[in-house]
């Protein structure tokens, strides 16, 4: 499912909220001829929650999107998502790592029914439980910020001795919960 964001910024581009499972079908219709390019009422369906599925869809459907609205591709569009240098911060939407105390635990949530918490362990955050294969248990991240509906973005992670570099997840839903404890 997309997050709350790049719903509203379809609903903006098509000119009408998407509430219904037969919205999809004009969208697609839009879609189609914007983009030249076919995409399905089912696949709109499921992408705006209507139709529940486990998959994550395909980064084809998610270029379709993406050009829908603008963006050369999926991956351009999740960088003019990139809320780095945000400066104003509401606790439960947004989170800095300077916000966390030594020994406090973060735990994030999105979909797929995916999952990792993260404890900061004096200047470092570690990976003490996950079920995102991105990521593994004591995997060493940083972060810059945590925001609900927006992709959580580790600039680099440790693995080992090893820099795997920077890891990108939650990056269809966005994020979806922010807890402390």
């Amino acid at each position: 499912m997309l997050s709350k964001i790049i719903k509203e910024r379809i609903a903006e581009r098509f000119g009408r909220e998407i509430h219904y499972p037969k919205d999809c079908h004009a969208l697609a219709e839009h879609i189609s001829q914007t983009c030249k390019t076919k995409i399905s009422p089912s696949t709109l369906q499921r992408l705006f929650g209507f139709v529940k599925g486990i998959r994550e869809p395909r980064l084809y459907t998610l270029d379709i999107a993406a050009r829908y609205l603008g963006m050369r591709n999926w991956n351009h569009l999740l960088s003019t998502l990139d809320k780095t240098g945000e400066e104003t911060i509401k606790i439960i939407e947004k989170l800095k790592p300077q916000q966390v105390k030594n020994g406090e635990t973060i735990h994030v949530i999105y979909e797929p029914a995916k999952q990792v918490s993260i404890k900061r362990k004096g200047s470092a955050f570690t990976v003490v439980e996950t079920n995102d294969k991105k990521l593994q248990l004591n995997d060493e991240v940083e972060f810059s910020l945590i925001e609900l509906h927006y992709p959580l973005t580790f600039q680099q992670v440790i693995r080992g001795d090893k820099n795997i570099g920077r890891v990108q997840v939650a990056t269809v839903s966005g994020v979806t919960e922010i807890k402390k404890g």
